[in-house]
């Protein structure tokens, strides 16, 4: 007789002892057992997620690992100490530039053009100050706005020179009405260089406007006015020698003021300055205390400038011939 299971229903073979299909323990008389039902079947398992799949990372070789492309490959590396890592660069400190690196250019005009005709230069060499060429030229500025001196401005300009080797360099310009310094601060090999130079602008003349236009007057009616001889048979001599007159002089006028106009041209072209013989050849007494006063406190600036940056002051010293000007700037 067929054994009916009593855990799935399922008709198992005479004689069965399990269950074909859940395995479950049949009794003998193929009458299902309660007790053995509950303690005599095979265990059920819960099917169990599986893991996730884990993400591969990459991670770089240990210092001690040889490549098999390596020339040491078999050998047991040795693993490099701290002080071994290669250095970071850094940016290079910048540093003032040297007195005297040009560029290779050619450049017109003076450096100090449209500032008047220079006068006069002077200049000190600090020795082994040339670290301190930016702190000096700071602090020359910062002392000779401190003394508010009336009128005086002070501006930082770039200059450039002209010539075959066009250089540039920074200038600190003091200017006080016609007269203005210029500072220059820079190192030249290991000692620090500094000089003073100081031009004169002056103002244009009302006397050379006047003569300028009594001669362009003459020019212009010699041009219009031709001498009769008929009024010599009248006896009209005078008029026919101021004709006369007017007429010889145009000529020669006219020349001199184009020869005038070229070299204006030049001095425009190399000083920026179309009206340079308008101006005065000649400085008079106020002009030249304006000059003295510009240069005895900048020299005097200079000297406190050095000695606050730690310097050797006492190389600072006043020209031989003193504070005192040219007073003919020109020839004519």
């Amino acid at each position: 007789m067929a054994s009916l299971c009593p855990q799935c229903a399922y008709e198992n073979p005479d004689q069965s002892s399990f269950c074909v299909r859940c395995g479950n323990r049949l009794s003998s008389g193929g009458q299902p057992n309660a007790a053995s039902t509950s303690s005599q079947s095979l265990p059920t398992y819960a099917a169990m997620p599986a893991p996730p799949l884990a993400t591969p990372s990459y991670s770089p070789p240990p210092a001690s690992y040889n490549p098999p492309t390596s020339p040491f490959y078999g050998q047991a590396a040795q693993s490099a100490p701290p002080s071994a890592a290669l250095p970071v660069a850094s940016p290079a400190p910048s540093l003032p530039v040297q007195m005297g690196t040009g560029q290779g250019q050619i450049a017109l005009r003076r450096a100090f053009a449209g500032y008047g005709t220079l006068i006069y230069h002077y200049s000190w060499l600090v020795n082994g100050g040339a670290a301190q060429a930016n702190n000096a030229r700071t602090a020359i500025f910062d002392i000779l706005r401190q003394r508010n001196i009336v009128g005086l401005t002070i501006t930082q300009q770039r200059l450039m020179e002209r010539g075959l080797m066009m250089e540039e360099r920074d200038y600190l310009i003091a200017r006080r009405g016609t007269s203005t310094v210029f500072v220059y601060a820079a190192p030249a090999g290991n000692d620090l260089y500094i000089s003073r130079a100081t031009t004169v602008l002056p103002p244009i003349s009302n006397v050379r406007i006047a003569i300028a236009i009594l001669f362009a007057a003459i020019m212009f009616i010699g041009f219009f006015v031709r001498p009769d001889p008929y009024a010599l048979y009248t006896g009209n001599i005078l008029s026919y020698a101021i004709a006369a007159f007017f007429t010889g002089l145009s000529i020669p006028i006219l020349l001199v003021f184009i020869i005038l106009a070229i070299r204006s041209f030049v001095y425009w072209l190399i000083e920026r300055d179309f009206w340079v013989l308008l101006r005065p050849n000649k400085l008079n007494d106020f002009q030249l205390d304006d000059i003295a006063l510009m240069e005895h406190a900048t020299d005097d600036t200079v000297k406190t400038a050095v000695k606050q940056v730690g310097l050797d002051a006492s190389q600072i010293t006043p020209p031989p011939l003193g504070y005192q000007a040219k007073q003919r700037i020109r020839a004519i």
